[in-house]
């Protein structure tokens, strides 16, 4: 017996999407995304990883103006969409890089090319500021815009200027996409929740916070990150249970460098990010206390079926809830993330 069996609801979703959000969307343009779209959660080019992120706009001039400091690049002009695929391949590698891949249509051609926001770390992220634009949105009956995007291995979001939000799952198990804003908000809170600064300053190093750990949910297969409270003695920190790891002589703090004011921080804040996001890549865990120090990385429990609660999964998985279960007081949470991209934030403690 031969049989086929096809993912119709999920197509007749992304279409009825693209219709609702998208004015006129073209229908050949249209079957060559659907082709794509598979694509998008484990694109591969040359041995290299990919999860590309693509804006379809009827006016990538107008998305730039809603950008504070937009850079553009336009790669290609065609007069139909004939070569949405070869254009992709050639465009996919520049999105490793923080660059987003932009499609845009009117009636004589589409354009092709990749942009991004050129702003700092402690700013809003390119799909922050474009979807919470007040200038797109009282435009969304004339210019249309939808991103499209896989923060994991199994589910594309896509999302519309005119605030709509849908999720293509792929998994064959039951896996619940959540909120990623609202697990992260939560574990950057937690965070930074004894941190002294004012109101400016702790806006900005949450929202750097926060693009950090959008890049580590992109680049990076798994990792977990423990935030421990500071008014707790190191000696606690560094009982049986956590201290088999590397421990800094001297913690790395992001919010000393807001403190010690504005010259040359923002090279030494993406520096800081670079190794703070390398430490999150290795294995094992990285603690921080919440105040955004940055203690501990590589650190190691035992896990056993008594501390895991008969968790199914990887050797990361039961390390997380080795401490989940493990009720430490010290412990504020646990921010989990996978290597088929599955995330979430425990909180131990208010």
């Amino acid at each position: 017996m031969n049989e086929n069996i096809f993912y119709l609801d999920a197509k007749n979703k992304i279409v009825d999407f693209l219709g609702e959000n998208f004015d006129d969307f073209p229908i050949k343009l249209q079957n060559r995304f659907l082709n794509f779209f598979p694509k998008m959660v484990n694109y591969e080019e040359e041995g290299h990883k990919y999860r590309p992120r693509l804006l379809f706009t009827n006016n990538i001039d107008a998305v730039m103006r809603s950008l504070p400091s937009p850079f553009k690049i336009q790669l290609f002009r065609d007069d139909n969409e004939n070569d949405f695929a070869s254009r992709l391949k050639a465009m996919v590698p520049f999105t490793k890089d923080d660059w987003c891949i932009y499609i845009s249509t009117d009636d004589e051609s589409v354009t092709y090319g990749i942009f991004r926001n050129i702003n700092s770390i402690k700013e809003q992220s390119l799909e922050d500021i474009i979807f919470r634009s007040d200038y797109l949105r009282d435009r969304d009956d004339k210019v249309f815009g939808i991103y499209a995007y896989a923060e994991n291995a199994w589910a594309v979001t896509m999302k519309s200027i005119k605030g709509n939000e849908i999720n293509i799952n792929f998994a064959l198990d039951i896996k619940v996409m959540g909120n990623w804003d609202e697990e992260i908000d939560e574990f950057v809170e937690a965070s930074f929740s004894k941190l002294k600064a004012s109101a400016k300053k702790s806006v900005e190093v949450k929202t750097m916070f926060k693009n950090i750990f959008k890049s580590v949910m992109r680049n990076i297969h798994g990792t977990i990150c423990v935030v421990v409270d500071k008014d707790y003695p190191e000696s606690e920190f560094r009982d049986d249970f956590l201290d088999d790891g590397i421990w800094l002589e001297e913690p790395i703090s992001f919010s000393k460098l807001y403190i010690q004011g504005q010259h040359n921080v923002e090279p030494k804040l993406n520096a800081m990010s670079d190794v703070f996001t390398r430490m999150l890549d290795v294995d094992g865990i990285t603690v921080i206390d919440n105040t955004g120090n940055i203690l501990a990385y590589n650190v190691f429990v035992e896990a056993n079926q008594r501390t895991t609660g008969g968790i199914i999964g990887g050797a990361r998985k039961r390390a997380a809830y080795t401490i989940i279960n493990s009720k430490k007081k010290l412990i504020i949470g646990v921010y989990f993330q996978s290597h088929d991209g599955e995330m979430f934030y425990a909180p131990l403690k208010k």
